[in-house]
């Protein structure tokens, strides 16, 4: 299976479960999301399926994307983990593949109180063998005809993200606000995300692109304003898969994880405090 090398290892090891091999084919440098000029050449006889992630919110271009697995009949698997609420040509994501999966992880644009997550199926078959493997592969209680998951949704899980659902459209607005004056803040000074107007980007998070990431992160950490860098190593470079990707070079996704940080964001930050952590990075830079 095809995915992005710059992402959350549980998309690898989503494929790894099923007894495949990820095959990692780098990443555009303006959308961190796979490029799909360079899919076509990672495609082998024996390529099943493509994964491509919505990362931080930004969807894939999907149309190329999807023409490619059209072309070559790849089964189209979106990672929607970070993309709730966000838009692709006019469409959700989720909607634009055979599957699209989801995370209600508490840090989500939609997140419950614990461990969650959907999946959207554009089939009935589909829908109805995720049904019976997310139950212990069973339609009837004490009857299984496959080998099944405990993956099913707690009812008090399910309850809060009904209440949540409701108002994740506002939720990500102000997202989008906090993103966009951020970029206004600091689009002088580093290289902020990117919007390709193909789409809605919901910010799962602001991430930007610096030289001087450790002086940024470290004069944030002086005045108790978070930061994180996701993800340092990119997943061809990860213990688990370093031998079998060893000598590959993904150049863009090489680059991108040494100097990617992300920014607080989230729906209730106030104008005054995205301008706060600006003029910290600022001070920063010429300190």
């Amino acid at each position: 299976m095809i995915t992005t090398p710059f992402t959350f290892i549980a998309t690898a090891e989503a494929i790894c479960y099923a007894g495949a091999t990820p095959v990692f084919v780098d990443i555009d440098p303006k959308t961190f999301n796979i490029d799909p000029a360079l899919i076509e050449a990672a495609i082998t006889p024996r390529t099943k399926a493509l994964i491509p992630v919505h990362l931080f919110g930004q969807p894939a271009d999907m149309a190329p994307i999807k023409a490619v697995c059209d072309k070559h009949q790849l089964t189209l698997i979106e990672d929607c983990a970070q993309s709730f609420g966000a838009a692709a040509g006019g469409k959700m994501t989720g909607t634009l593949g055979a599957l699209g999966c989801f995370s209600f992880f508490p840090s989500k644009n939609l997140g419950c109180y614990g461990d969650g997550g959907l999946i959207t199926c554009a089939s009935e078959e589909l829908a109805e063998q995720i049904k019976v493997l997310r139950n212990h592969g069973s339609r009837v209680r004490y009857h299984h005809s496959v080998i099944g998951f405990n993956s099913r949704l707690d009812d008090i899980q399910a309850a809060i993200l009904r209440v949540k659902l409701r108002r994740i459209d506002e939720f990500n607005n102000g997202r989008r606000r906090v993103a966009h004056l951020y970029s206004e803040l600091l689009g002088d000074i580093a290289t902020v995300p990117y919007e390709d107007n193909k789409g809605v980007h919901v910010y799962h998070q602001y991430t930007l692109l610096t030289d001087r990431r450790d002086a940024i992160m470290a004069t944030l950490s002086e005045k108790q304003i978070s930061s994180a860098v996701y993800y340092p190593i990119p997943l061809h470079k990860q213990d688990v898969f370093a031998s079998a990707y060893a000598g590959i070079t993904l150049p863009v996704a090489e680059d991108v994880a040494s100097r990617c940080m992300s920014l607080p964001v989230y729906p209730e930050m106030t104008d005054e405090s995205v301008r706060l952590v600006a003029q910290t990075i600022r001070e920063a830079l010429v300190g």
